[in-house]
């Protein structure tokens, strides 16, 4: 199946790469030095940072919270949705953010009362997918969770990470 809504969507995770490159810039922060810190080669993050290819969802978790941002939901109203997600032992900030943000689209889908069923045929992914995102068991690629937020009239966005309580810290190499 080949997702739905991929431009609109592909145009927002450029956008987002675009932000984090200005981030980057407005800090200071040498590209060699982000990169070592994301345990990613500087081209890598050259390529990220010009939109010439994306990060997976681990990568661009991190990216953002290196630079003080974190990836929320935001409603029409532009107000960010955060669920509060319980930190599990030994857990990644990573692991954290992608369960906040997959547990927050599960509960807007079912209090929108849309199945698991409807949601993949409007995203043109499988159903098992779904249910693989919303357990936990194997996260969405950005632009398809930005892809599901837009289907659940949300959009994906950086806001400041002024409120990350008991997240593990982003170290240099994932030490």
């Amino acid at each position: 199946m080949q997702l739905r809504r991929a431009t609109g969507s592909r145009r927002r995770l450029t956008e987002i790469q675009s932000e984090l490159l200005v981030a980057r810039r407005t800090a200071g922060l040498a590209q060699l030095t982000l990169s070592d810190w994301l345990g990613v080669a500087s081209r890598t993050l050259r390529d990220w940072e010009k939109g010439y290819d994306s990060p997976s969802l681990r990568h661009l978790i991190g990216w953002a919270y290196a630079l003080e941002f974190r990836l929320a939901a935001v409603d029409q109203l532009k107000t960010p949705e955060l669920l509060p997600v319980m930190l599990e032992d030994g857990e990644s900030l990573e692991l954290h953010e992608m369960r906040r943000l997959t547990q927050l689209l599960r509960t807007k889908r079912r209090e929108r009362k849309i199945s698991q069923g409807d949601l993949a045929l409007l995203l043109g992914v499988s159903r098992s997918s779904i249910q693989r995102w919303e357990d936990s068991e194997k996260f969405p690629q950005p632009i398809a969770l930005i892809a599901w937020a837009g289907r659940l009239e949300y959009s994906v966005e950086l806001n400041q990470a002024t409120n990350v309580v008991d997240a593990p810290q982003l170290r240099p190499n994932g030490e």
